[in-house]
């Protein structure tokens, strides 16, 4: 609470699998890259991978106004994967 009296707020982003280029070259030093693939996939509950857009989107909300009263929270942004 030391913090929040100097308008100092802590969140943090918890992310799932995300397309990036180092999830990418995971995907590529596999044995079989193709199933690699598949089976990254097949363990996201929405079918897919995240878009590093969409936690940049997050990001942005928790910096600024909008978010005032958040403090204290991890986001998990993770396509269902923690429910």
């Amino acid at each position: 609470s030391d913090f929040l009296k100097n308008n100092i707020r802590c969140n943090a982003i918890a992310p799932g699998t995300v397309h990036t280029p180092s999830w990418e070259d995971r995907v590529k030093a596999a044995a079989n890259p193709e199933q690699a693939k598949k089976d990254f996939i097949a363990r996201q509950p929405m079918g897919r991978l995240g878009k590093a857009e969409e936690i940049a989107t997050l990001a942005i909300y928790l910096a600024s106004d909008e978010s005032d009263f958040v403090t204290g929270i991890t986001h998990s942004i993770d396509g269902g994967m923690s429910i």
